[in-house]
């Protein structure tokens, strides 16, 4: 096959330069402050609501369909408001 289709949580594809995981979970469920100095991130909302914070500051409440796109030297840490997915796509800088 040419394609691979993967849905399930955790790790969906990792390449050379680049790795996309898809995280969930419950209304509450936090993510905490971290950050991903060697890559851009490209943060998409694929069921529910999350509440983002970009260094504690910047605030971002996403819905399906909806990208956040960042230097991954930001910090990032977010609530989810209602049960939520979101696939996260790490794209690794020139060095």
């Amino acid at each position: 096959m040419a394609g691979t289709v993967n849905q399930e949580l955790g790790l969906l594809f990792q390449g050379p330069n680049y790795v996309i995981v898809k995280k969930g979970g419950k209304a509450g469920e936090k993510v905490e402050k971290h950050n991903h100095p060697e890559a851009n991130v490209i943060f998409t909302v694929v069921k529910g609501k999350v509440q983002v914070f970009l260094n504690e500051t910047e605030e971002h409440v996403l819905v399906p369909g909806q990208v956040l796109e960042f230097n991954g030297d930001n910090y990032i840490q977010a609530t989810l408001v209602e049960d939520s997915e979101f696939v996260v796509n790490l794209i690794h800088k020139p060095e």
